[in-house]
């Protein structure tokens, strides 16, 4: 069973900070379009974060709590786990508590009266360029811990 929820955290890391990339580099590249395919971007952006980067790292969280019950209940529990169940823990909240509903908002934002980009599209950009970064920033000092400092 061990096997499973391995797989399930490896997979769910794939998929979060996967999908965190590929919002990257769609939102570097939108960032050159005209309003309107822009805005196209922001929705393919939204589905990315709401299909890959949400369920990744839900996965990543409920698969780490059993991957870690060992070593809870032996009471030794290493500063790489620590490190990497915190650092874990508060990146897969930025993501799914700030970074996914901010895309899937972007992704909700029409072109206003005049063709334009509406007046919230700047705010909500800024705050998923931070979330984002916060998110996945996180996620690789957990993925640091467990591979680097395990050993």
């Amino acid at each position: 069973m061990r096997g499973l929820w391995l797989f399930i955290h490896v997979i769910g890391f794939t998929l979060w900070l996967g999908g965190g990339i590929a919002t990257m580099v769609a939102g570097v590249s939108a960032k050159s379009f005209e309003p309107g395919p822009r805005l196209a971007g922001y929705k393919l952006i939204g589905n990315i974060q709401r299909l890959l980067v949400g369920p990744g790292a839900i996965a990543v969280v409920l698969s780490g709590i059993v991957l870690a019950m060992p070593y809870m209940r032996s009471g030794a529990m290493p500063g790489w786990l620590n490190l990497m169940m915190g650092a874990g823990l508060l990146g897969a909240l930025a993501a799914v508590g700030l970074s996914v509903p901010t895309a899937a908002r972007m992704g909700r934002l029409e072109l206003d009266a005049r063709g334009e980009l509406p007046e919230s599209f700047q705010g909500l950009r800024k705050r998923q360029i931070l979330a984002a970064s916060v998110a996945g920033g996180l996620g690789l000092v957990a993925m640091a811990a467990a591979t680097i400092l395990r050993s």
